[in-house]
């Protein structure tokens, strides 16, 4: 996993400079729930978790000590189906993936910018998809950005229901 985060780190270092390569959003609430809060807004955006997949463990045994990595991957299944089978190409990109994980006393939630495929993808179908695909992947920073401003909020106020 930490070849993964390293080789999106120097795909988006070897693209145009000024290119937003990588949505990131950092959260104080504990793993758990910026976890399932991400999987909650995945939802909500009409996307299927195909896979979560643990990675602390290999990252323990790399002399990284963690609990909490967690990779979600997700997809629309009618549409991974069909742009798979309408651009193969496409396949090692499939499906989307976001990365959850302890920082300190922070959780980070990172995806790669699938805008950038577009530098490499040129039909305009394509590029429309992956401009839709940021759009929901900057809702659900979003969302998991909201969570974090109404627990603060609601820490903060002592007559807060």
């Amino acid at each position: 996993m930490r070849r993964l985060i390293i080789s999106l780190l120097m795909l988006a270092a070897s693209l145009p400079a000024g290119a937003e390569n990588i949505l990131m959003t950092r959260s104080y609430q504990s793993f758990d729930v910026v976890l399932q809060a991400a999987k909650d807004s995945l939802a909500s955006h009409g996307y299927t978790v195909a896979h979560e997949q643990r990675c602390d463990g290999g990252l323990n045994h790399s002399g990284y000590q963690t609990d909490y990595y967690r990779v979600i991957f997700f997809g629309k299944p009618e549409e991974v189906r069909y742009l798979s089978q309408k651009y193969p190409e496409l396949i090692p990109y499939l499906p989307l993936k976001l990365a959850v994980f302890a920082e300190e006393d922070q959780m980070l939630a990172v995806s790669f910018n699938p805008e950038v495929y577009g530098q490499f993808f040129t039909r305009q179908e394509l590029k429309t998809q992956f401009a839709r695909w940021k759009a929901d992947l900057d809702s659900v920073l979003a969302d998991l950005r909201s969570i974090q401003q109404i627990d603060i909020g609601a820490a903060a106020s002592p007559t807060h229901p």
